[in-house]
């Protein structure tokens, strides 16, 4: 992460005459709109699912979040690590049981993150609903609406297509089963430690159970995913709206002399410090947020994908083919989008730089030209979210990723023609 702003920066005096140079407040400014509402999707989610209270005293909704969480969570793993525990010694049965088993991880990893840090999540919320996140112009304000709209597509995109991959995997198979009499499986595994018998008579009651908390924990996965690119999306916002201020920070000789000019210069760019100090703290706060999340989901995304990689070596019907296809893509996309945004976040960051060179800061005073200079030197430092401090969210990661999955594919394949050769 790029360092915050020295005390050095922040010693522009604060020009309690300098009112005359302040914006004029823009109806759209004061119509109420906050960011935070890009969220209400998530909350509500978190609401539903046991995690998060809202206007729910605490004190009642702990006895719900602690009885659906041990029951979806808990209990639902427990039978997932006991049926993978008894399943036949076959890879080609192994790989489905094994892609479930390491999904659950990262899931885990998500609900602790919004257990465990609701009260820093909520203090992020409050904090991008401050005036300096709103913009001070039109063409700020355009930006900061324009984000927060690649937000709430990307998050109705995100839940329309996985639920469309949900009931296909849950009501498709029972559709059929009803009107052509195919045959219907469990819809997650077939909990091999129970007895056909047992299994036979309560059906109903495992693919109820398997299929309503499998619901909840894929709206665990969409929300809280989008969340955390619902961050880095409003932060790049902010880069650019930085960068918009800063190629715009010019003089407005019709307010009077130099020394006039001076200070509302002077006024202008205190404002750009003191935003420029809050999107760092900002960035700091999500980081702080998401590091070991995305450490696991990165962890547990490019072994699945390995996993998986390596299952579509093995003979297998149509509709495994299909189903590891599918989870290779969705996997693909949990850890690209928060690469792309990265780097996207990172270049963005970078540009600062070339912004406040781009100001018009020569005819300004040495004090003007020396907090210029500061902001330049610190920009240099680009903001870049990690991975639990020990790799970045870029495209260059998710390459290596790709690149190492891949080299187990060819391995393997390499292997395998290896083995029919000798047998032939």
């Amino acid at each position: 992460m790029a360092p915050k702003l020295s005390d050095s920066a922040k010693s522009t005096p604060s020009f309690k005459q300098s009112d005359r140079f302040k914006q004029p407040n823009n109806s759209k400014q004061s119509d109420g709109f906050k960011q935070s509402d890009s969220f209400k999707q998530n909350r509500f989610c978190w609401s539903v699912f046991g995690l998060w209270p809202g206007k729910i005293p605490e004190k009642y909704y702990k006895f719900f979040s602690f009885a659906y969480l041990m029951i979806s969570y808990v209990v639902y793993n427990a039978l997932l690590t006991l049926n993978l525990y008894h399943t036949p010694r076959r890879i080609e049965t192994l790989i489905r049981e094994i892609i479930f088993t390491f999904t659950e991880i990262a899931v885990g990893s998500k609900l602790s993150m919004i257990l465990f840090k609701r009260n820093k999540i909520a203090a992020i919320f409050e904090m991008i609903d401050r005036e300096e996140f709103k913009g001070n112009d039109d063409i700020a304000r355009e930006i900061v609406v324009k984000h927060n709209d690649y937000y709430k597509k990307y998050l109705l995109l995100n839940t329309v297509l996985s639920n469309f991959t949900y009931f296909s995997q849950v009501l498709f198979p029972v559709f059929g089963f009803w009107f052509f009499g195919n045959t219907l499986d469990l819809p997650i595994c077939k909990y091999y430690f129970l007895s056909d018998e047992t299994r036979d008579y309560y059906f109903t009651s495992i693919f109820l159970y398997q299929s309503f908390f499998m619901y909840g924990h894929m709206m665990y996965n969409v929300n809280i995913d989008t969340l955390i690119a619902g961050f880095m999306v409003l932060a790049i916002g902010q880069v650019k709206v930085l960068c918009h201020d800063l190629e715009n920070l010019k003089t407005d000789k019709s307010v009077g002399g130099q020394s006039i000019i001076d200070l509302q210069q002077q006024y202008k760019l205190r404002k750009i410090l003191n935003h420029y100090e809050l999107l760092l703290e900002y960035c700091d706060r999500f980081q702080d947020v998401i590091g070991r999340t995305m450490f696991v989901q990165y962890g547990i995304g490019s072994g699945i994908i390995c996993v998986i990689m390596c299952g579509l070596l093995l003979p297998s019907s149509l509709e495994t083919q299909m189903f590891m296809v599918g989870y290779f893509m969705a996997m693909n996309l949990q850890i690209f989008v928060p690469a792309w945004l990265g780097t996207q976040l990172t270049y963005e960051s970078e540009a600062l730089t070339t912004a406040a060179y781009k100001s018009e800061w020569l005819p300004r005073s040495e004090r003007y030209k020396s907090s210029i200079k500061l902001m330049m030197e610190r920009a240099k430092n680009p903001v870049i979210i990690t991975g639990l401090k020990i790799f970045p969210l870029s495209l260059a990661t998710y390459i290596q990723i790709m690149k190492t999955a891949y080299s187990c594919f060819a391995l393997l394949r390499i292997i395998q023609d290896r083995q029919e050769q000798t047998g032939a």
